[in-house]
């Protein structure tokens, strides 16, 4: 076992305090550390998902294709965020999303099969995991929410006042894939806010 944790665990210790620090000396002796450049993918379409990660740094965006093969995002990873796709693992089928890095970036990645047995024999591994479970539950509905407001202005404004990190960190045209608008349209919805008095875009 290694005699400490490397500095990145911080922000997991801090984001999973139910953790303790012997289980995540044990996670680490099954992490493998992973080197992702900026438009390389984690996860490719079409294949089964086998692994997990957690980002140390850089983002991610999880892609689909719609029936013209435009792109379209339906959620950021971000550090400190588990990247997977529990359905493609679950039930051992080609993966209908890519996950992609936005920028350089690091992973500890851990193999899903290796990781079930802690389950039983860590409580608190469990309860993260469930954890992981209702926080993606979460983020579809509210991307599904954000989806069903009728403007972009109104998709954008929702942004801005709920998930300002998305406006400070994600290029336009991301953000126009995941509030699945055009970029002119996004760029018209931000003029708009800009001439309202009290806006966010200052």
């Amino acid at each position: 076992m290694k005699d400490e944790l490397p500095d990145w665990y911080a922000g997991l210790k801090k984001k999973y305090p139910v953790v303790t620090t012997k289980e995540w000396e044990l996670l680490d002796q099954i992490v493998t550390i992973k080197r992702i450049k900026k438009g390389d993918s984690f996860l490719r379409i079409g294949r089964i998902a086998r692994f997990s990660a957690f980002v140390i740094s850089g983002m991610f965006k999880y892609t689909i294709h719609d029936e013209e093969g435009n792109e379209k995002i339906i959620k950021f990873g971000f550090p400190n965020d588990l990247l997977a796709n529990c359905e493609s693992y679950n039930k051992k089928a080609p993966s209908a999303v890519s996950i992609v890095a936005l920028e350089d970036a690091v992973v500890f990645k851990l193999s899903m099969k290796r990781l079930q047995p802690y389950y039983d024999r860590h409580p608190n591994l469990l309860q993260v995991n469930l954890q992981l479970y209702q926080e993606l539950i979460e983020q579809q509905s509210e991307h599904q929410y954000i989806l069903s407001l009728k403007t972009p202005v109104s998709r954008y404004r929702y942004l801005l006042e709920r998930r300002p990190f998305i406006i400070q960190k994600i290029s336009l045209t991301n953000i126009a894939r995941y509030l699945y608008i055009s970029r002119e349209a996004l760029s018209r919805a931000r003029l708009v806010l800009l001439k309202q008095p009290g806006n966010f875009c200052d």
